[in-house]
């Protein structure tokens, strides 16, 4: 579908090349923000240099004092009121970006760093070390603890504080901003277009997403009205939130129109792998090794040539996730944990009940929620193909499959992530 189609299309569903949002300012914005913070990010461990220290510090004042005026991103994004009528989960995915974006106001920020400077350790590891340059094995030989206190020392630990919450805000509003403008091209016409997708399983991914969608914006609403909620929960799953929602829009463009892709966006991507990647290899192992040989074989069935790959990769991923989530939430685990009956059918546990007990140690209500949602509208997704998989085989790209690998990576990593960081 080139450019003139994908008009044609929008303004069937209600939308003007003249009313078309464009998102580049706000994009150009967003990414220049974050640039700047992976520069600070890059150089801030060589601190422990005095011959570095002194023009680094001022860099680190002077970036924390630019980002004080971050929310005026909100000057940049494009106008979508006329859109609210026809596109409510484009409404969704705006009020989340807003909401995000909203941390950063100097006097909600101040707070949120006298919150983590109590505990800065966990949100340097997530947001400062891991996001650096230094190499996996460089990763794995720092000492977190000891370089962490120093940069505490010289820098202050509510400045060190403020530091990394600008820099997972500015992220995940980044996420969130690529969301929408993904969203922004699918409209109920075009879902699932690239696959052919016939009405009943358009209808059932629709849902789906438009519960995510709900369940998205009223988690990061929710951080704007009580903002500790945002430092309640680890950092690590915090930054997740968003990617996940993040790599399903970006599925659901992909499988509906031709995606117009930014350097940035695609930078992000491959981000986004090569962390999947990276968790999966450390993480499976630790549950089971059958798990991670699990995974293994769906990699190599998604590498392979054979003609039926798309169902083999698409099996293994699904077999995976039924693997992980009982090992993770085992039926005699949950009786101990709670006899509701709501949470059981047939005397077995239901998947509602297998994820909130993974989310057991996460008092808040609206993540639990949205890791629900999340899974369901990934599932969804996943049965869809395995179920008209000879059919749709044809039309899969090699750009489909990976963007389908990356999101279905995506969520056990999201999974792995709350179990290793909340239940340990």
């Amino acid at each position: 579908m080139d450019n003139e189609e994908k008009d044609k299309n929008l303004t069937a569903y209600g939308i003007t090349l003249a009313s078309k949002p464009n998102y580049l300012s706000a994009i150009d914005y967003v990414t220049a923000q974050s640039s700047i913070l992976t520069s600070v990010t890059n150089q801030i461990n060589l601190l422990t240099s005095p011959t570095y220290q002194p023009s680094i510090l001022t860099a680190i004042s002077a970036v924390q004092s630019h980002l004080s005026e971050f929310m005026t991103i909100q000057s940049y994004l494009p106008t979508i009121d006329h859109l609210k009528s026809v596109s409510p989960i484009l409404d969704l995915s705006r009020q989340a970006t807003l909401a995000i974006s909203n941390l950063t106001t100097p006097s909600v920020l101040s707070g949120l760093a006298a919150s983590v400077a109590a505990n800065y350790q966990p949100w340097y590891d997530e947001n400062i070390a891991k996001s650096s340059i230094l190499s996996a094995s460089a990763f794995s030989s720092l000492n977190l603890v000891d370089t962490s206190k120093n940069l505490a020392s010289l820098i202050g630990a509510e400045s060190l504080s403020a530091l990394t919450l600008q820099l997972s805000i500015v992220k995940a509003t980044e996420l969130s901003l690529f969301a929408e403008k993904s969203l922004l091209s699918v409209t109920t016409e075009n879902l699932g277009s690239k696959l052919s997708l016939e009405f009943e399983p358009k209808n059932y991914l629709t849902n789906s997403f438009f519960g995510l969608s709900d369940s998205y914006s009223t988690l990061f609403k929710s951080f704007e009205s009580n903002p500790l909620s945002y430092t309640k929960i680890s950092p690590s799953i915090s930054k997740i939130a968003a990617i996940e929602y993040f790599s399903i829009a970006n599925l659901l463009e992909a499988i509906s129109v031709d995606e117009d892709i930014s350097p940035a966006e695609e930078l992000l991507k491959n981000e986004i792998q090569y962390e999947n990647e990276i968790s999966l290899s450390s993480h499976l192992p630790r549950i089971n090794e059958g798990l991670y040989k699990m995974w293994k074989g769906a990699i190599e069935a998604y590498n392979s040539n054979n003609s039926d790959r798309v169902r083999h990769f698409l099996t293994s991923i699904r077999e995976l996730y039924t693997h992980l989530i009982h090992l993770l939430a085992p039926d005699k685990a949950i009786k101990q944990w709670t006899n509701d009956s709501d949470y059981y059918h047939e005397g077995r546990p239901t998947r509602k009940a297998r994820l909130l007990y993974i989310c057991r140690n996460i008092n808040n209500y609206p993540f639990n929620t949205y890791v629900k949602k999340d899974v369901d509208a990934t599932l969804a997704f996943i049965d869809i193909l395995q179920k008209g998989t000879h059919v749709i085989d044809h039309a899969l790209s090699p750009n489909h499959l990976l963007t389908i690998k990356s999101k279905a990576e995506s969520i056990l990593k999201f999974l792995l992530e709350i179990h290793f960081t909340t239940n340990n």
